[in-house]
């Protein structure tokens, strides 16, 4: 019943998409009784998901004529309330000569068949129920159209259904898992796929469902849909297309291909995602790329069926050896409930006060978006909020802002938003009076108002004639474009200027990460373009010159809502979003001693405490990196915050004389 349960939410998620202007499929509305709109990330992940399917049909039919063999059948395996059969019919993409049969469990298809029978189509498809068939698993029929209510770990139970309604084994025959067979035992799905091939001489057979890789994201995944009592149980325990294919080889398929989801996206054109990002404010890139890249799109074939170049020419948005990686010491403590954020900042204010800012969190059990400022004393590991002795509240609960410490003390809030559409463009300098944990307090005031409100930008102290400025780069603005534009501020007047676009200017991007080499030259590493493409790059400006240059480093991760630090004559790189496998838990590290790059891989998730390393926080204390917060808005699958402090251990230098890759 609970695997049931799922298509009903299901088929709400689609309407949702649909109606938002995602895709077009008014057939939905057949079999939804109650109309909901669905948050911008579960709208774009219904949307790849119709995408998918849409060109898994598109090559299916494209193979079908191509053959010129007359005939052909799809089969729907779990099809559940899906409209694929009504919306292909309407649009006449559906070939002649065609059956379209669908299989799922008994009372979803008489389920389904009451919807049917109640609508615009009950007359056009003259069906017959299973009144008038010996066979009662045979729902429904029509001349190209059937239902079966088969549970499908029976085989036995579908040939013989299959023999009753004298369907021609032979001819192409499309069969089409969507999010079906991961919920069934190893045993019985293999059974299935291997049944398929055996009877089914010239077939394809395809999947969309999700993989595993047994870290942050995935474990949350699991453990919904454990919650939801419909465990996925034949998930594919790796992302690695070889593994994922194995399966269907081991079943005696000679052909297959797997794409994830995000490659595919990755190789749409930037006009379909430029219309994508107009239905919807959305500011989820994070959750939304990890959803992509959980999911895949399997086609299997054999017989007369070959692969599509769809799918056989749909190049990886990045190619990286991970056989160079090495792995970094570190280790987790439980971190104090206050600091389960993610979207926030940090500052070491002394060498035992850090001071957390904003992000989204968990307040009174309710989750949202946190104002003022907490206190975390490293040495009692106790957290507090600090009280505003202001009369107004210049700060606000903001998140995806900047903030940064002046050699004063100083601290300097920049930017951030509250939603996609409501930013904030004010710049607020904090004084903080007392850290005590009885007694916290800061004062905040308002200072100016940035030339261009931006959020998911980066905030570097620079040095002009003595003076501390602050340096502010990229970001999102308020019309949700993506920006290259960069300012500087003076600390001292809290006036800004304009910095000159000289040599090789970055590109427009977010979510990127910046520090600061002696108030000199500041590195940008990484971020998402506009058009959501991961970057590696390291760009550098020179505060003497207001010039910028690019370096070249080879062999580092493209990665985006990382973190980093400068440390030791290296820049450090922890986590973020790199689109791959390996990327989830990495460690870049750029040795400016020999302009070098490494990766190195934090071996430490556990099912208990997951790790989601974007929208988190680091700073180096004691000679550690340690990284706090993080986490983000899992798809469908709930809020995750991650719950304890990371400490890493810094790698010895290349300079020095020590192979990093053998640490």
């Amino acid at each position: 019943m609970q695997v049931q349960n799922t298509n009903d939410s299901s088929i709400v998620s689609k309407l949702s998409a649909a109606n938002k202007g995602y895709f077009q499929d008014k057939w939905l509305k057949m079999f939804v009784d109650k109309e909901q709109k669905r948050s911008p990330i579960i709208n774009r992940g219904y949307y790849i998901r119709f995408k998918a399917i849409e060109t898994a049909f598109n090559s299916w039919f494209a193979t079908v004529s191509s053959l010129s063999c007359g005939k052909s059948q799809i089969v729907s395996l779990g099809a559940g309330f899906d409209s694929s059969y009504f919306r292909l019919k309407k649009l006449k993409q559906f070939p002649a000569n065609s059956k379209y049969i669908e299989i799922d469990y008994p009372a979803v298809m008489r389920r389904k068949l009451e919807y049917i029978q109640n609508s615009e189509f009950s007359k056009s498809l003259d069906i017959q129920s299973n009144e008038v068939f010996k066979n009662k698993n045979i729902v429904a029929k029509s001349e190209d159209y059937i239902m079966l209510g088969v549970d499908l770990q029976d085989c036995k139970e579908l040939k013989l259904c299959f023999q009753d309604l004298e369907i021609n084994f032979n001819v192409p025959t499309l069969f089409l898992s969507e999010c079906a067979v991961t919920y069934m035992e190893p045993k019985s799905s293999n059974a299935l796929i291997e049944w398929v091939q055996v009877n089914f001489p010239n077939s394809v057979f395809v999947v969309y469902e999700q993989v595993d890789e047994d870290l942050g994201f995935s474990i949350v995944m699991k453990n919904h849909f454990k919650s939801l009592g419909c465990p996925l149980k034949s998930i594919n325990p790796k992302m690695d297309a070889s593994v994922i294919c194995s399966r269907f080889k081991d079943q005696g398929w000679p052909l297959c291909s797997t794409v994830s989801m995000f490659d595919f996206y990755m190789n749409f054109s930037e006009e379909e995602k430029l219309r994508i990002q107009s239905l919807d404010l959305f500011d989820e890139f994070e959750m939304w790329h990890e959803k992509c890249r959980h999911y895949v799109l399997t086609w299997a074939c054999q017989g007369i069926i070959s692969i599509p170049e769809v799918l056989s020419n749909t190049s990886p948005s990045f190619i990286f050896d991970d056989m160079n990686c090495g792995t970094i010491n570190c280790k987790y403590e439980l971190s104090p409930h206050l600091l389960h954020r993610f979207g926030h900042q940090v500052a070491l204010l002394s060498s035992r006060y850090l001071i957390v800012s904003g992000g989204f969190g968990q307040l009174k059990k309710r989750h949202e978006r946190l104002e003022g400022l907490t206190c975390y004393d490293t040495v009692s590991k106790r957290s507090y909020p600090a009280q505003s002795s202001s009369s107004q509240d210049t700060l606000g609960k903001r998140m995806f802002h900047s903030m940064t410490k002046l050699s004063n003390g100083t601290l300097v809030v920049i930017g951030g938003r509250s939603s996609p559409a409501s930013i904030f463009n004010s710049i607020v300098s904090i004084h903080c009076d007392n850290l005590e944990p009885e007694s916290a307090s800061y004062s905040a005031e308002t200072v100016a108002l940035m030339p261009l409100p931006t959020w998911r930008h980066s905030e570097s102290v620079i040095d002009i004639d003595g003076v501390e400025h602050i340096f502010v780069f990229g970001g999102r603005t308020s019309s949700n474009a993506v920006t290259n534009e960069s300012f500087i501020l003076n600390t001292k007047t809290w006036t800004f200027s304009e910095s000159p676009h000289l040599g090789i200017i970055p590109s427009p991007r977010h979510s990127h990460s910046a520090v600061c080499l002696d108030k000199r030259k500041v590195f940008v590493t990484g971020g998402l373009s506009k058009d959501e493409r991961i970057l590696n790059s390291v760009h550098v400006f020179d505060v003497a010159t207001y010039s910028w240059s690019q370096l070249n480093m080879p062999g580092l991760l493209p990665r985006y809502s990382h973190s980093s630090v400068y440390h030791n004559n290296a820049i450090f790189l922890v986590g973020g979003i790199s689109g791959f496998s390996y990327g989830p838990h990495s460690v870049g590290m750029i040795d400016l001693c020999t302009n070098t790059a490494y990766e190195f891989q934090l071996k430490i998730d556990s099912p208990e405490y997951p790790l989601i390393l974007s929208n988190h926080c680091c700073y180096v204390y004691e000679n550690r990196l340690i990284v706090t917060g993080g986490g983000g808005n899992c798809f469908s699958f709930g809020t995750h915050f991650n719950e304890v402090d990371i400490f890493i251990e810094f790698p010895l230098l290349a300079c020095n004389g020590t192979d990093l890759r053998d640490q």
